[in-house]
């Protein structure tokens, strides 16, 4: 999708179906953080599903946004295994 300087994005694909994306965050990551992957899960609901993590526990760490991808929210289960819907 990308290969540039600034953003490095690229997805595999079943047909039209996006099955993942791998993008390369050096540039943009503050110093320290490793490389690591951020799993999505696709919900019916985004602001009713992260509003029923927080009931059971968990925590909203970036709340609901559009975006051209859909709309997003990043979270935290009650453990702090991170979850994106």
């Amino acid at each position: 999708m990308s290969n540039t300087d600034e953003l490095r994005y690229t997805t595999a694909n079943d047909g039209d179906t996006m099955l993942c994306g791998v993008m390369d965050a050096g540039g943009f990551l503050p110093e320290g953080v490793p490389a690591h992957w951020s799993v999505y899960f696709a919900v019916a609901d985004t602001d009713a599903t992260t509003a029923k993590l927080t009931e059971l526990g968990g925590s909203v760490e970036q709340p609901a946004e559009d975006t051209p991808y859909g709309r997003i929210a990043s979270a935290t289960d009650p453990i702090w295994a991170p979850v994106s819907s």
